[in-house]
């Protein structure tokens, strides 16, 4: 029998566990996140962000039902990051939520591996990961709006620790009595943890056959914050259609949702809840040598069962939206807790050890697979779709806030505009308040206009990228130039603290970018690359200053395009993004030191938990290599890619504007792209010069 671990172990693996499944979530927002707001995150905009830029933001403010929901915890969150950021950034609220959710996934794995008596941390945290680290939740892993769950899980396990683990009336308790509470402001389910540790007193109650004092203490505390949440419960009655119609269709939805990972298959749900009942079963039997381990396993998934149950009725026609998998995924986590349970509290005298230990890995192979699955399936329904869809939201989005033409919102492809009400949205985007905290893909850039005393040799050009075709680029690209050129910029003030720079340099010296403070003090810009177009992201000056570029090179052109504002935190985000297949990396090598270690610990044998461990293994190196291969596959990639596939669909539907939009975009990124390079010049043979894309239809 396994000994206790010391904490270090549990803070080796906690440690793994974190850069995994940070680097996979970072690389999801790489891959197909958006930085302007989707569908109802603008309401946050109406309801939060302008009363409180207008500075009439009250308290109630946060209590307003969004939906369904009293999302406070998301308000309050998204408007601290607003205000430290000075900035509306989704990259950033992506990552914010990301740390949430695996917190709360570090929190419940040490949580498990201290009921089953401190041991086991490595397969805890093994078995754990893929419900962290798999993308089958896209939906709130690449959209900033999405807090609201994460916080839901928080509270909730903190209140069943807390009401139902702790001394009544001691102060453990009461954090649990008074996350209980605060998870109602979470989302609309958040009472049900509540009702989840009445549902324990009452499991103690059948076992003992007799309630104690303060086991009554706790139901009354439990039922309160029930009856509260209760009396919250907001009712939209556009969402009716939603909810369940008859008695079957709540039991086929909830059958489904038992089943998850494996939804389409109900008669799965018995498998995935059969650890579960066989706990259940020898608990109330008395066999089991550590009662709250199963106990708290037991709460775990009833707690699982209930936000099953709830979707059921709810959303039984929205069960399969990814935005719920991470609900539907607290059942699953319970059962494989509850597996350790069974291994280490319970006896199974007329089973084979090894059978024993066979069965388990058959069973989490089979839950494994169904993550995978359902991963790929979120990934090739939704995820794919979602990032194309945002390229022309986005386009559309700064079309407007450039022209101010209300045609760029209003069409007949409604995932073109990333908002349900077109009128509402155009009315905010003509806010200027509103404006200055926009995320950069959504706000204003910094034009440049030349200091007519102090250029020659540059002319502004219509854009020769496609990330803004409105804004134009000033460039000496000028077939006759024969002596040095210089550009010199009328006054630019930046309000928040970073620029991002589009620049284009020859590979030859003698090109000088600065800026020039009113002060006088100068800033060398320092472009890595040449020859192709890049983004430079450099402090913004504290003053007005101007843009100073000299090029005494006359064989090679030097361009300047877009410039962004951007929040220091935004940068920070959009680095650990950039950044996501390195944190993969070292999160799996740490993974892979781990494993070894375990395996070559004494006492540990092929023919036991060492064939586990070597499946660990084998499983831990496939996926470093596998990462290792594709480190250099991100956004970059990815969108070419899927400009380039719309540029082939306006092609075709005779949008040839539009397609070579889409095709200029897919050379910024991939400037060597030579299919992207042949179809633009295709285009532009056939005499499509438009400076500006066509409106949708």
């Amino acid at each position: 029998m396994q000994t206790a671990e010391p904490k270090r172990t549990l803070a080796a693996w906690l440690a793994a566990f974190f850069l995994v499944a940070l680097g996979a979530k970072l690389w999801t927002i790489q891959l197909w996140a958006t930085n302007i707001p989707y569908w109802d995150q603008w309401d946050e905009a109406r309801l939060l962000f302008k009363p409180w830029l207008e500075r009439n933001l009250s308290w109630r403010d946060f209590f307003i039902p969004h939906n369904e929901h009293r999302i406070v915890f998301t308000r309050l969150l998204d408007l601290l990051e607003v205000k430290i950021n000075g900035q509306w950034d989704i990259y950033l609220q992506t990552v914010v939520n990301a740390l949430l959710h695996l917190a709360y996934g570090c929190g419940l794995a040490a949580v498990i591996w201290h009921f089953i008596g401190r041991k086991h941390a490595g397969l805890i945290c093994f078995l754990l990961l893929p419900f962290f680290a798999l993308p089958f939740a896209a939906e709130n892993t690449i959209h900033g709006f999405q807090s609201q769950f994460y916080f839901t899980n928080i509270f909730s396990v903190i209140a069943i620790l807390g009401l139902g683990f702790g001394k009544p009336c001691g102060k453990f308790w009461f954090a649990g009595l008074l996350a209980a509470a605060l998870a109602i402001f979470t989302m609309a389910s958040g009472f049900l943890a509540a009702a989840v540790v009445v549902g324990l007193m009452v499991l103690r109650a059948l076992k003992q056959r007799g309630i104690s004092r303060s086991e009554i203490l706790t139901t009354l505390g439990g039922l309160a914050v029930v009856a509260l949440g209760l009396a919250m419960k907001v009712t939209v009655t556009e969402h009716q259609k939603f909810q369940a119609k008859s008695v079957l269709d709540f039991a086929e939805t909830l059958l489904s949702n038992l089943a998850w990972p494996f939804s389409v298959q109900p008669a799965m749900a018995i498998l995935f809840c059969l650890p579960l009942a066989l706990v259940f079963a020898r608990h109330l039997r008395g066999e089991g040598k550590n009662p709250r381990a199963a106990e708290f396993v037991l709460t775990l998934g009833l707690w699982g069962f209930l936000q099953a149950a709830a979707l059921a009725f709810g959303r039984a026609n929205l069960a399969d939206s990814s935005r719920y998998f991470d609900a539907l995924s607290t059942l699953p986590i319970a059962s494989v807790a509850a597996v350790f349970v069974l291994a280490d509290n319970f006896e199974f005298r007329r089973l084979p050890p090894k059978l024993l230990l066979a069965l388990a890995v058959l069973w989490s192979g089979i839950l494994l697979a169904g993550l995978c699955q359902i991963s790929r399936t979120v990934t090739e329904n939704y995820s794919r779709d979602s990032r194309a869809w945002g390229l022309l939201e986005t386009e559309n989005v700064r079309a407007f806030i450039a022209t101010d033409d209300a045609g760029w919102l209003h069409s007949k492809m409604p995932l073109a505009v990333p908002y349900w009400n077109p009128e509402w949205l155009i009315e905010l985007l003509r806010q200027p308040k509103i404006l200055s905290i926009m995320p950069a893909d959504a706000r204003p850039t910094l034009r440049i206009a030349a200091d007519e005393t102090f250029f020659s040799g540059f002319s502004l050009r219509p854009a020769a990228l496609g990330s803004e075709p409105f804004a134009g680029v000033w460039t000496d690209a000028a077939t006759n130039r024969v002596v040095a050129s210089r550009l010199v910029s009328q006054p630019l003030t930046a309000r928040l603290p970073k620029l991002s720079l589009q620049i284009f340099r020859g590979p030859a010296t003698g090109v000088t970018m600065q800026f020039i403070e009113a002060a006088g003090r100068k800033i060398e810009l320092q472009p890595e690359l040449s020859s192709r177009w890049q983004t430079l992201i450099v402090d913004a000056p504290a003053s007005p200053f101007r843009i100073e570029i000299k090029n005494q090179n006359t064989d090679f052109p030097v361009a300047i395009g877009e410039i962004k504002e951007l929040g220091h935190f935004s940068v920070l985000a959009q680095n650990l993004v950039s950044h996501a297949a390195l944190i993969l990396i070292l999160g799996l090598g740490l993974c892979l030191v781990l494993a070894i270690a375990a395996l070559k610990s004494p006492g540990i044998s092929l023919a036991g938990s060492g064939a586990v461990w070597l499946l660990i293994l084998l499983a831990t190196l496939t996926a470093l290599l596998g990462a290792w291969c594709w480190r250099d596959f991100g956004s970059a990639e990815y969108t070419a890619a899927l400009h380039k596939r719309w540029a082939v669909d306006f092609a075709g539907v005779g949008h040839p504007g539009r397609a070579k939009i889409h095709l200029r975009e897919a050379l910024w990124l991939r400037p060597d792209d030579a299919d992207a390079q042949k179809a633009l010049a295709a285009l532009q043979a056939s005499g499509v010069n438009e400076s500006l894309p066509e409106k949708l239809p």
